[in-house]
């Protein structure tokens, strides 16, 4: 049933946001749909910063690396729900641009980046 009811959540929220094709959603909600779904989850800080800590099962490519858009395209799959995030969040929003305009239909931003997560 829980399954269900953050499904129909994750759908509503594509629906809303149909023109804008990034979700941004919170902790609480990554928390959910990491136990419940197959993620690909994508942390875009630098190596320095990853290597301080990360979310289990993320991989790094950093915003920076001017073959970003190169090596996200070699390492995920534009067909299944792609998790974004950052530090803070700016870094995850301008790579989550990106990443629509290259065909990424199903993208995840997380609220506030891996420091509110931590928090």
């Amino acid at each position: 049933m829980r399954n269900l009811i953050l499904l129909g959540f994750i759908l509503t929220c594509l629906n809303i946001f149909a023109q804008k094709s990034t979700v941004l959603i919170d902790k609480t909600t990554l928390s959910e749909m990491m136990h419940n779904q197959d993620l690909q989850l994508v942390d875009v800080r630098t190596e320095k910063e990853f290597v301080n800590g990360s979310l289990e099962g993320a991989i790094n490519i950093d915003f920076w690396n001017p073959d970003f858009l190169n090596l996200i395209k070699s390492t995920f799959t534009k067909k299944k729900a792609l998790v974004v995030f950052c530090a803070g969040g700016g870094r995850s929003a301008m790579a989550c641009d990106k990443l629509s305009r290259q065909g990424f239909k199903v993208l995840f931003d997380l609220e506030g980046g891996y420091e509110s997560y931590i928090e």
